[in-house]
C-alpha cells in the first residue's frame, strides 16, 4: 500500500479539486417554483359555470378579446374606485368596536397604496387577488411575530428601525418565494414592527377585511368598462392535459373473428394505428404498405429529424 500523505504537493492537488467540484456548482441559478408543486392539485376556476352576467363581475370574459381603452376612461374610474376603496375600509372600521379596543388605526396606510394598484394598474402581476390578499396576509403575520419577538428584549424593543427593516425584508423574500409579490404588503410589514405594535395579533383580521373590501368594489367597479381580475391565482391554465390515448405500437393490435358462421371478416379490438417519431416509423403487424408507402412515412420521419 502507498500512503499519498507524505508525497508533497497531493493535499493541494486534492483541494483544488474539491474547489473545482464545487465550482461547478452554479448557485445563482436554482430556481423554486411553488406553482409547480400547487397547481396540479388546484381544480380550474368555476366562472364559466355561472350565469354571465354575474361571472362577468369575477373577471371572466370567455372567448371575447380585451377592449382598448382610453387613459381618461382608466383615470375616471381609478378616482371613483380609489375613494370609494378607501372610503369603504375607513367606514367600516370606524364602527367595530373592537377595532377601537385594540387601538387599531382608521384604516392602514399601506392600503393607500394597494388602492392605486387594484384601481389604477388593474392588468399588473401585482394588482391580481392572490398577490393582494396573500402578501398582505402574510406581510402581517410577519410583522407581527417580529413585534412580538423583539418586545421579549428590552434592548431589542428600543430599536424599532432594526425590526422594521427585518420585518419588510422578510416579508419581500417569503413574496418572491410564494409568487404573491405586492409592494403595499412592505409597508404593511413596516407599520406591523414599528407603529402598530400596541394593535398586535389583530392586525391580521384587520388587514384581511381591509383587503377583502378593496377587492369587493374592485370587482364591482372595475368589471364595469374593464376586466378586473386578469386571473385569480396564476396567468397559467389550471386545466389538466388529457393523456394521451396511444396503444403500445411495438404490439399488433389485437383481433378476432367476426362471427361463428365462418365469415371470413377480422373485428379489431382496438384501432390501428401508425405512429411516426423522430427517425422511426411504427405500423401493426397486421397492416401491410407497399414499398411506396413505407417511402413516403419513412421520409417524413426523417424530417422530424431535422
Amino acid at each position: 500500500m502507498t500512503d499519498n500523505r507524505g508525497v508533497p504537493g497531493h493535499s493541494s492537488r486534492r483541494s483544488s479539486v474539491h474547489q473545482h467540484h464545487r465550482g461547478n456548482i452554479d448557485f445563482s441559478r436554482w430556481h423554486f417554483d411553488i406553482d409547480d408543486v400547487l397547481n396540479p392539485f388546484l381544480p380550474p376556476p368555476p366562472w364559466h359555470w355561472l350565469p354571465r352576467p354575474v361571472s362577468h363581475f369575477f373577471g371572466y370574459r370567455g372567448d371575447q378579446p380585451p377592449k382598448t381603452i382610453g387613459n381618461l376612461v382608466i383615470a375616471f374610474w381609478a378616482l371613483i374606485g380609489v375613494f370609494c376603496g378607501v372610503l369603504l375600509i375607513s367606514e367600516v372600521s370606524l364602527h367595530i368596536p373592537e377595532f377601537q379596543n385594540h387601538h387599531a388605526p382608521i384604516i392602514v396606510g399601506s392600503f393607500g397604496a394597494a388602492a392605486v394598484l387594484e384601481f389604477c394598474a388593474i392588468e399588473s402581476p401585482f394588482a391580481q387577488p392572490r398577490n393582494a390578499v396573500i402578501s398582505q396576509l402574510l406581510a402581517s403575520v410577519i410583522g407581527v411575530t417580529i413585534s412580538k419577538l423583539f418586545a421579549l428584549t428590552p434592548s431589542a424593543h428600543s430599536k424599532p428601525e432594526i425590526a422594521g427593516s427585518l420585518s419588510c425584508a422578510i416579508t419581500t423574500m417569503a413574496m418572491v418565494l410564494t409568487n404573491t409579490v405586492h409592494p403595499p404588503a412592505g409597508a404593511t410589514a413596516l407599520l406591523a414592527a414599528t407603529e402598530l405594535q400596541e394593535v398586535g395579533w389583530f392586525l391580521i383580521p384587520v388587514i384581511l377585511l381591509g383587503c377583502s373590501l378593496m377587492l369587493t368594489v374592485a370587482l364591482l367597479l372595475n368589471n364595469i368598462q374593464r376586466r378586473f381580475p386578469v386571473y385569480w391565482w396564476t396567468p397559467h391554465p389550471l386545466v389538466k392535459p388529457p393523456k394521451p390515448q396511444l396503444q403500445d405500437v411495438e404490439k399488433a393490435p389485437k383481433i378476432k373473428q367476426g362471427s361463428d358462421s365462418g365469415s371470413s371478416d377480422f373485428e379489431f379490438s382496438e384501432p390501428m394505428q401508425v405512429v411516426i417519431r423522430q427517425g422511426r416509423v411504427y405500423v401493426p403487424d397486421n397492416l401491410w404498405l407497399d414499398a411506396d408507402e413505407k417511402e413516403v412515412l419513412e421520409r417524413i420521419g426523417e424530417r422530424m429529424q431535422q
